[in-house]
């Protein structure tokens, strides 16, 4: 009988034995099982704003010239030269208010606006006729590029008395169009009768009549009516003198 006890008593402890094992492993595994990290409360995204694309610059507006709202009187003009600058040297032309008050007074306006500032001698006639007042002979760097220039078209001011003498100033036009001329102008270098009544004459060289002759002179390139080097009008001065000039229009 003691030895069915003490083999009760054995298996009773190998029993607690096995289920301390068990229940420890099953600790131990608990306390090893990583935690879940904590979850933080989740926030709204900002829905993203649309991008903008920028407007394209506009470039500034061209500055506008106009003709004066004020015209000049024959008795102003009367006491104007203009004294043409070239890279050959000057020319100085009286004008002819009260023959062509319309043409002297485009020519003033013009030249006192700079707008024959850097042009050239764009056209010669070889001892005959120059030509200037050209836009297309302005160089790519001229501010003039920059600005409009409002210039009306000028209605023929023929006058059978006044000639195309030699030094005569007169307004060029495109051909078949006599009311079409705006700023071209000639100098004569010697008499051009078969220019009388269809080109209108505005005024005369006074002085450097030497320097158009030169001008006149100087080679062209071939097959064309334009200098080989190209002849700069730096720019044309009117100039007021004390008295108006005596001097008739030349007939």
């Amino acid at each position: 009988m003691l030895k069915n006890k003490s083999k009760y008593i054995y298996q009773l402890g190998f029993s607690l034995l096995i289920l301390i094992l068990v229940f420890s492993s099953t600790t131990l595994a608990q306390k090893r099982k990583p935690k879940p990290a904590p979850t933080t409360p989740s926030t709204p995204t900002e829905k993203a704003e649309p991008t903008k694309v920028p407007e394209p610059v506009k470039p500034p507006e061209p500055e506008t010239l106009r003709p004066p709202e004020t015209p000049l009187t024959v008795e102003e003009m009367e006491r104007f030269v203009a004294i043409i600058e070239t890279a050959m040297g000057d020319i100085t032309v009286e004008f002819y208010p009260k023959v062509a008050p319309n043409h002297v007074r485009q020519f003033v306006w013009l030249a006192r606006s700079g707008y024959f500032n850097g042009m050239s001698i764009s056209r010669v006639l070889p001892k005959y006729i120059i030509q200037s007042g050209n836009p297309g002979s302005w160089e790519d760097t001229n501010s003039n590029k920059k600005k409009r220039f409002e210039i009306p078209k000028l209605k023929a001011e023929y006058d059978a008395n006044i000639k195309h003498t030699r030094g005569a100033l007169s307004l060029a036009r495109p051909s078949g169009d006599p009311d079409g001329g705006t700023s071209h102008f000639s100098i004569c270098a010697q008499k051009a009768s078969s220019l009388d009544g269809q080109y209108s004459v505005f005024g005369n060289v006074i002085k450097g009549l030497e320097i158009v002759d030169a001008i006149s002179a100087v080679p062209l390139a071939e097959a064309t009516d334009k200098p080989v080097d190209r002849i700069e009008v730096k720019q044309i001065k009117i100039k007021e003198i004390e008295k108006p000039l005596e001097t008739e229009p030349k007939q």
